[in-house]
């Protein structure tokens, strides 16, 4: 729990990449936010979920299952953290910051996940999964002076296909 902790805070989550001025305590104000989901993973409790998200937020999480409210993000995580990711690790690999306007800003994380065995966390041979990338795009709103997550969506990072990323050969 606390190696995760350790990773998430120091990464520099926001080398210069913020929308117009630099704002550094909103920015760490963001990161631990960011920081307190990932405490919250590390031990497997998210019992405290409600400090660092808002009542209305949405998650949709890597297979496209859409969670609408705070009961249903909480509820969900955690049955998840107590079942096929029990004890699965997540290192923060590297994040980026945008504010959209001064009480919103967009945080892309992207984290290494350990392997897990979905449905139940019993590796049966043929249903490992995880043990790659995977990138979180979180959308957070100040509110009453703290940055809350509102949104958050992640997805895998499939390395065969990076190779193909267009992007990668576009003229400079």
């Amino acid at each position: 729990m606390q190696k995760l902790i350790l990773l998430l805070v120091p990464l520099s989550f926001f080398g210069g990449h913020s929308h117009a001025q630099s704002r550094p305590p909103d920015e760490a104000a963001i990161q631990q936010t960011i920081a307190r989901f990932g405490a919250s993973w590390a031990k497997a409790d998210f019992s405290d979920m409600g400090e660092y998200m808002t009542p209305d937020c949405h998650w949709i999480n890597v297979v496209g299952m859409h969670w609408r409210n705070l009961q249903q993000v909480q509820f969900a995580h955690q049955a998840f953290a107590t079942s096929m990711l029990k004890g699965v690790a997540a290192q923060p690999v590297e994040s980026t910051l945008k504010f959209v306007t001064p009480d919103v800003a967009i945080v892309y994380l992207r984290t290494h996940i350990g392997a897990f065995y979905p449905p139940d966390g019993v590796d049966r041979g043929s249903n490992k999964q995880g043990d790659k990338d995977n990138l979180a795009t979180f959308v957070l709103v100040k509110q009453q002076k703290q940055w809350r997550i509102t949104s958050a969506q992640n997805n895998d990072v499939i390395s065969q296909a990076a190779a193909s990323d267009p992007v990668r050969r576009m003229p400079k």
